[in-house]
């Protein structure tokens, strides 16, 4: 037979249960937004390291001597990709699609990342890469000092 003291706290204990398997559950929550959170942002600063790499790189190429551009263009890209700490799988620009460099031809250069679908710190990448690209087109200066072909 069961004492009136150990029914008593018996009764007392049960919701004990319920309410702490609520906090793993929040705590769960709590770990997967973080977890969301982390990520966007990575998304958000690879758009801007890329559209910055892609504006430095066509400033260059424009203000460039024509049998360096290409060369100058990429090494600028490199140094804005590592100014944000993303050159680990930053994708290899191709050159600009113009028949000769000339005043007035508009350069259009793209950069582009590969983001995982989640990154988690001590673990690694997990899920398939997603591209982000950006692109950004400049004109060669029409009154450019030399002797370019080309007029606007």
């Amino acid at each position: 037979m069961i004492s009136d003291t150990l029914r008593q706290r018996m009764s007392e204990e049960r919701g004990v249960v319920a309410g702490s398997d609520m906090l793993l559950f929040g705590f769960l929550a709590l770990i997967l937004s973080s977890i969301v959170i982390v990520n966007v942002w990575t998304v958000i600063d690879v758009s801007f390291a890329v559209s910055s790499a892609a504006r430095e790189g066509a400033r260059t190429y424009v203000e460039s001597d024509p049998n360096t551009a290409w060369a100058e263009t990429q090494a600028r890209m490199y140094d804005v990709m590592e100014d944000y700490g993303r050159t680990s799988r930053a994708v290899a620009p191709n050159p600009p699609a113009i028949a000769r460099y000339e005043r007035c031809a508009v350069v259009t250069i793209t950069a582009a990342y590969d983001v995982a679908l989640i990154t988690l710190p001590l673990f690694g990448d997990f899920g398939s890469l997603t591209r982000i690209d950006a692109s950004h087109s400049e004109r060669i200066d029409p009154y450019r000092s030399g002797e370019y072909e080309g007029t606007c």
